[in-house]
Formats: structure tokens, sequence, C-alpha cells
């Protein structure tokens, strides 16, 4: 069964399976910077990793009928996805500088997601093993506030996952002090690159690569196509 991964910028993606359409880290746009602007969908199910303003605007994709989940640990199920909460340190002092985040594991049907939320530090064995077994991650990239890229991605080496999704990491326009992609991508020269001319990608569990793989997704609203 085919699922189908849109990014609507910073945090913020939706995951589309069975006709359900799960969006995680809703923002609103304005209050990422200058020209950005929200998620262009309306949601079944929301999940919410932290009560920060980039992360937390659920109002924007959220329906009459949504049903929010925010910062929820264990496992639980939402329509045809299975998901499992895991906290985890927002800050490199175990969560005493900016408190916690959840990292939500979303299965949908035979493939597993991971989004890291705004991790701290990196990414403990006893971590990974509660949130494996991973194909994709979707990995914060920007450094400020978040990980350093090669701590990123020495966490996801850790998950042992095919794909990684960059996010959380400065694009034109944006008034947060991120780093840009190019700075993950210096670190990630054993990594095969793969850039999307979209800011979605449909997959299943056949099109899981065994080679290591950076899927860059475009902003919204730019054509369709891949290259890398």
């Amino acid at each position: 069964m085919v699922l189908t991964i849109r990014w609507w910028l910073h945090a913020c993606f939706e995951i589309e399976y069975e006709g359900k359409k799960l969006v995680i880290d809703p923002h609103d746009g304005g209050s990422l910077g200058v020209g950005l602007n929200p998620p262009a969908t309306r949601a079944d199910y929301v999940l919410i990793t932290h009560d920060h303003y980039d992360h937390n605007a659920d109002s924007v994709v959220a329906g009459d009928r949504t049903l929010v989940v925010k910062w929820r640990t264990g496992e639980f199920s939402l329509g045809p996805f299975r998901i499992k909460g895991v906290k985890l340190p927002h800050d490199e002092y175990e969560g005493r500088l900016r408190g916690f985040v959840v990292a939500y594991r979303i299965e949908a049907g035979n493939i597993s997601i991971v989004h890291l939320s705004d991790l701290g530090r990196p990414l403990r064995p006893e971590e990974a093993e509660e949130l494996k077994p991973v194909h994709i991650v979707m990995l914060p990239a920007g450094n400020v506030y978040t990980l350093h890229p090669r701590q990123a991605l020495d966490s996801a080496a850790l998950l042992d996952v095919k794909i990684v999704i960059p996010m959380h990491y400065w694009i034109p326009g944006m008034q947060l002090p991120l780093e840009p992609l190019d700075t993950l991508l210096r670190y990630a020269k054993k990594w095969r690159v793969v850039r999307y001319d979209s800011n979605e990608i449909s997959l299943g569990l056949e099109d899981i690569p065994e080679q290591r793989t950076l899927l860059v997704l475009a902003p919204p609203g730019q054509g369709a196509g891949r290259h890398g």
C-alpha cells in the first residue's frame, strides 16, 4: 500500500494513507518569516510534538472533526496510523533549558516513519531501540535549537534508517536563526542525496532503497520531479 508524504515547511509534514491525513507540527507561516505560508491542507488527525509556536498551530489545519493529540507518549492509534510517542529532551541539558519534546513513530501499513521533533542532543542507543524499526526519519537539520547536523546524521545512523528527510532548517524568507540545508550536506558525504522538485513523495515498501539516502523535498508550490 502506497503512502504520500508532504512537507509544509519547517517541521510540518502531512502523511496521507488509506484516504486519511495526519499532520505533524503545523505552523501559521507568518511566525516563521516573510512570505512563508501555512500548510495548505485539512487534517483528519494532528500530532503536536511540543508547545512551541512554530510547531503547535493545530487550528490552521484542524476542522470540526479533526482529532488533535499533543505530546502524548506511549502507543496509540489514529485511524489507520499506529503511533508510539517517546519523550526526548529539547536541549543538551536533559530538558532543563527548553523542556522536552515527543518524537513520534508512525506506522502506516508496513512503513514506519519517525519524526524527531526538536531533539536537542544526540539520540542514545536505548532511545533508538524504542523508536525502531524505522524506514524513514524526519530529521532536524538547522543546528540552532536542535542537533548539530553531524549529530543529526549520527542519530539517523543509530536508527538504521534508509531514508532521511531533512527539516527545521533555514530557507529564504525565514527569520529564525537556523542553518541552511548546505550545512547538513557538508557532513553527508557518505549519503546519497536525492532532491525532489516537489514538496511530496509517494512510496511503498518496495521503494525503500538499500543505500542510505537524504531525500530533500522542495518548498510547496514548486514543480514535480526528482534529481540526484
